[in-house]
């Protein structure tokens, strides 16, 4: 972190302490543009608009599947702190930035439950926070909003929604200022300036704070916990991207085992598409084999050592595996041999010279030790990896190596391309081999607390937290398609060696793993392969549950209770959609199990152990 950003930084916690966030008990304001002359918290801030939403009305979020309609009447008020990417002259580039953009939703007076409860981005965040005429924040903020919590968000420093183009300024330097943003200064003047403007707004400081954020917005709530614990009682930290500089980056790897033992990558979609089916039917086999619930869905995935190349159901007829002969007819479905271990090479993670163990322990596959000439972890085994197949996520190498044109293109992502003028090359990463790959990931790491300002969040030492009283629940699915679960669990372990063991963190610091729950998305859970109705998932605020109780508002009702009435949360029954199967989620290290008798969809069949 630079010395100027150290010291704006201090600034704003400054104000933190000031007259703004603790007054005395004074007058309401009314939702209108006096807001914006009454609300000048230091000369970076500007109220950009105030807008008065009526109960009943539709607001279309970015991330919403249906509108969200205001419960009750809300006042927007939308906020822009800068000073932005001062290294950036040209303001029709993607990396330019007049600031943070943030947005508050305030209940009325009467309906404010004397709560903040702040709101996390997702992917590349972005947004319509400094746009008057638009709705920056996603579902479950407004949903915070409609069940009485003062909820702010922001757009982490860069306007453009999901867009990584920001990462690289115009003539194709990392943009190092907007990264600082979205690293840590975002989040820090979203939690200084919505508590500053909803004291003044209701006359009086909130009674507690909260952070609510998955995935990215995971991230940001960890990064405030680890840095600046005091701007919150409690965190909600679901699915959180805490190592991203290791597995952004070797997330590339399916693309490097394809082109060196297969000859093909992401450009080649026909074979491409063709090898994702089969890892596809090779992934449910992996399911049956080690399925000892009859779920469809693994309870342990990390307990999983299926190996392709030993199964004759899975290698094509005639092809001789590892102490087995192919059986399997079907040549949309079935694998060679170089297709299994290429499988196996991709279920391991990425090394540095293409090496696998495929005897792994599950210990190691869940976090614990990294393998021989391991880099990383990666996926389980039932995690549905066709997007790692047929799409190259080569934007953290780029990042890494400082150089674009190493990111994708639509020849060989589905996503939108890096804009950026600087170079009309992409897809430079087909350059590169296993020991290229290795070399990106520990330049990205090296470049960590310079350039990308402890993007990578990882901190182990929470003392500072643990000392002020705060609380902190973390959940991950154990099917997680976008972040690998072993690398948080790896967090929380190293956590637990700095803090004393498992039985202090849990003093502070509580993790659940969740069977069968894929990446959501804002709130909405999701399960591998969309069985979503089959699969105890977490009860969650967001499109379908707009007005939640707090029975409907799982572990983040934990966490309240536990930041304010001391009751420390233990076991979390969840039940799948349809009512037919339920079970215990536990705190971790203990995981949900099957007892191996009785009805594997009764929560009485299973105990935390």
């Amino acid at each position: 972190m630079s010395i100027m950003n150290g010291r704006r930084i201090r600034a704003v916690l400054l104000l933190a302490t000031c007259c703004y966030l603790t007054p005395a008990v004074a007058d309401t304001l009314p939702c209108d543009d006096g807001i914006k002359t009454a609300f000048r918290p230091d000369a970076d801030t500007k109220v950009v608009a105030v807008r008065l939403v009526k109960k009943g009305e539709e607001l279309k979020a970015p991330d919403a599947q249906q509108p969200v309609t205001a419960a009750a009447d809300l006042c927007l008020v939308k906020l822009l702190v800068g000073p932005g990417a001062t290294a950036e002259k040209d303001k029709n580039a993607r990396s330019y930035s007049e600031g943070i953009g943030i947005e508050v939703w305030l209940p009325t007076q009467a309906n404010w439950n004397e709560r903040i409860r702040n709101y996390g981005g997702g992917g590349w965040v972005g947004g319509g926070h400094r746009h008057a005429d638009k709705v920056g924040s996603k579902v479950p903020a407004i949903v915070n909003a409609n069940i009485g919590y003062a909820s702010g968000t922001t757009d982490a420093g860069q306007p453009w929604y999901q867009d990584g183009s920001f990462t690289f300024l115009s003539d194709g330097k990392v943009n190092a200022e907007s990264l600082r943003d979205f690293s840590v200064r975002a989040m820090v003047e979203q939690a200084v300036k919505t508590k500053a403007l909803v004291s003044l707004y209701y006359g009086k400081a909130p009674k507690y704070t909260y952070y609510d954020g998955h995935s990215q917005g995971g991230r940001q709530g960890m990064k405030i916990a680890q840095e600046y614990p005091e701007l919150y009682d409690g965190y909600m930290i679901a699915q959180p991207a805490l190592n991203i500089a290791k597995f952004g980056t070797a997330g590339l790897y399916p693309q490097i085992v394809m082109k060196t033992e297969l000859g093909f990558t992401a450009a080649n979609k026909p074979e491409a598409a063709a090898f994702a089916t089969r890892v596809a039917a090779a992934s449910k086999r992996a399911v049956a084999v080690c399925d000892k619930t009859g779920l469809g869905f693994l309870l342990d995935p990390f307990t999983c050592d299926y190996n392709p190349a030993r199964d004759a159901d899975i290698l094509c007829a005639g092809v001789a595996g590892e102490g087995v002969s192919g059986k399997n007819n079907d040549s949309a479905t079935c694998m060679n041999l170089k297709e299994a271990n290429a499988l196996n090479r991709i279920w391991f993670g990425a090394t540095s010279d293409g090496s696998f163990e495929a005897a792994q322990s599950p210990d190691a596959r869940s976090g614990k030790s990294l393998g021989k000439n391991q880099l990383w972890w990666t996926f389980t085994k039932g995690t549905a990896i066709g997007t790692q197949i047929t799409n190259a996520a080569s934007l953290g190498v780029a990042l890494a190596l400082q150089d674009v044109s190493y990111a994708p293109d639509s020849s060989t992502s589905s996503s939108d391309p890096i804009a950026n003028g600087s170079s009309d090359v992409r897809n430079k990463w087909r350059e590169l081999d296993y020991a290229g790959l290795a070399d990106a990931v520990n330049k990205g790491v090296a470049l960590q607390p310079t350039l990308f300002s402890d993007l990578i969040t990882d901190k182990a030492d929470l003392g500072k937290l643990r000392d002020l009283g705060r609380k902190v629940v973390v959940y991950s699915g154990l099917v997680d398609d976008a972040i690998p679960p072993a690398g948080n669990i790896n967090y929380h372990e190293r956590v637990a060696a700095a803090m004393g063991g498992h039985a202090e963190v849990q003093k502070f610091m509580r993790m659940y793993l969740l069977p069968g729950s894929a990446h959501s998305s804002q709130g909405r859970a999701y399960t591998v392969g969309g069985k979503n109705d089959t699969v105890p998932l977490p009860k969650l605020p967001g499109n379908t549950n707009q007005t939640p109780t707090r029975e409907q508002d799982q572990f983040f009702t934990a966490l309240v209770d536990w930041v304010e009435k001391g009751t420390a949360p233990g076991e979390v029954m969840l039940t799948s959609r349809d009512n037919s199967v339920s079970y215990p989620v536990c705190v971790y290290p203990l995981r949900t199990t099957w007892n191996g008798n009785g009805d594997a969809k009764q929560a009485s069949s299973y105990s935390c152990r």
